[in-house]
């Protein structure tokens, strides 16, 4: 019932400067805005491919020190995949949003990818695909590839993505010759990535800046829900219509992670951009 990872959302401290990384960088473009009720702007949409978003919220608090590392509980990174990587890393160094002479690494025979951090330090990977795609304007970035996070307790992860969520298990990927992060398909071909080694606790409100929540796809929300109920699992907001005109419900992880859950209106901006 969960077809795929909608939108990754991050909240900033300063949004002209995201917008330039995003838009002006990363080439996205902006597909819509939402406002709050008194009219001061609340979030803007930025389309990375068809039914796929980033979600920039105004006014976050800068309540951590960093916004991920190895060993923090949480939001880790996020990856978008493109047809060629070398035109973005052409421009992002331009811009100056990279120094000059970094490369991409190669990746799994034919791809490339790159690690980088935004200008409020939010991990993002650029993950080329393999073969001789061609590069064209906006055809050059494809899609949301994964959502990477890093848990407290794999058991207690798994319990909640693949058995309570219905995540289908992927085979793990290893690190000296042990398993390091797990992998589960959301559809689309796309992955929610669990990684081992979480100790560290830190801010995590509605308004920290960073990785604030993922955003699931089901063709059927009030269906979904019920299944979490069903197995035990409390529900943080029942569903209800969204402002974007989508139905929506909430749920925590087991590290208290928020997720959306969204099902797409035909009359929504999102199903229209």
């Amino acid at each position: 019932m969960v077809t795929g990872i909608a939108h990754n959302a991050i909240n900033v401290l300063d949004m002209d400067k995201m917008l330039d990384f995003y838009q002006n960088g990363l080439g996205l473009k902006k597909a819509f805005e939402l406002h709050k009720e008194d009219g001061s702007p609340w979030i803007v949409y930025l389309k990375i491919a068809p039914g796929a978003f980033v979600e920039l919220f105004y006014d976050g608090i800068r309540d951590r020190d960093v916004n991920y590392a190895p060993d923090q509980i949480g939001f880790n990174h996020w990856c978008i995949i493109c047809t060629k990587l070398q035109p973005l890393v052409d421009r992002l160094t331009a811009k100056g949003f990279l120094k000059a002479g970094v490369e991409p690494d190669p990746f799994d025979g034919e791809g490339k990818n790159l690690w980088i951090d935004d200008p409020e330090g939010n991990g993002l990977e650029l993950r080329q695909l393999k073969g001789d795609a061609a590069y064209g304007g906006r055809e050059e970035i494809l899609g949301i590839d994964h959502v990477a996070f890093v848990v407290s307790d794999i058991d207690r992860a798994l319990d909640f993505y693949r058995d309570r969520l219905g995540l289908k298990e992927r085979a793990p990927i290893e690190k000296d010759g042990k398993p390091w992060i797990s992998c589960l398909d959301t559809g689309h071909g796309q992955v929610w990535e669990l990684m081992r080694g979480g100790t560290k606790k830190r801010a995590n409100t509605w308004e920290s800046y960073g990785g604030t929540h993922v955003c699931l796809e089901c063709d059927n929300v009030s269906a979904v829900v019920e299944v979490l109920r069903s197995k035990g699992w409390a529900i943080m907001i029942e569903p209800k219509t969204g402002a974007d005109k989508n139905t929506q419900a909430w749920v925590m992880d087991q590290d208290a992670n928020r997720i959306e859950l969204m099902q797409i209106d035909p009359d929504s901006p999102q199903a229209k951009a």
